[in-house]
């Protein structure tokens, strides 16, 4: 995961197995790596019953023009060990990933909609004459990466800022998502 995610601890003691735990959890938040800018998972026990420790966990996820807030309660130790703060800390996670997945699938609700064998417009963002790639702005997907194999029309006749119809590919390249087809629009189709 590339976006920080802060993690605090107050009025409850650290171990390595919860703080593997919570690792663990954040891993799981790879196929939002690229939408979360920042995060923090917050751990605080000052509810005291007895013997038993209220345990709060609360999840938050940054991600641009908004958050995504996951909370949950357990008591520590409880009967049933360490199952109820486990279960309490993987509900948090569930329920920020949740508000993640719906918020994008608003933004971006033609994923998934979009026939695959269809090309889609886009615009050619930058390219290397030297090595004869480039990338297209695809909106709403980001950038495609694509080589002058996949250009069906003449290489040196594109130019940035040009229409092209591209198709993303499923592979990703070394450089990030791909085109498999990048076809110009226009004079120079």
């Amino acid at each position: 995961m590339h976006a920080p995610i802060e993690i605090t601890f107050r009025h409850f003691e650290q171990t390595d197995r919860i703080r593997a735990k919570i690792d663990e959890l954040i891993g799981q938040l790879g196929k939002f790596e690229k939408e979360i800018i920042s995060g923090r998972v917050a751990i605080d026990s000052k509810n005291k019953h007895g013997q038993k420790t209220v345990v709060s966990v609360h999840v938050e996820l940054n991600y641009p023009g908004g958050m995504a807030v996951g909370k949950r309660e357990a008591e520590f130790p409880s009967p049933t060990g360490q199952r109820t703060f486990d279960k309490a800390l993987a509900e948090a996670f569930h329920l920020a990933a949740g508000q993640l997945r719906n918020h994008f699938a608003k933004v971006r609700p033609q994923e998934g909609k979009q026939p695959e064998h269809q090309p889609l417009h886009g615009r050619i963002e930058r390219l290397n004459r030297d090595v004869r790639n480039g990338f297209v702005e695809m909106p709403g997907l980001g950038s495609l990466f694509f080589s002058e194999a996949v250009v069906q029309g003449d290489f040196d006749a594109l130019a940035v800022g040009d229409e092209v119809l591209a198709m993303p590919a499923e592979a990703e390249s070394p450089y990030g998502p791909q085109a498999s087809l990048v076809k110009p629009i226009g004079p120079l189709a």
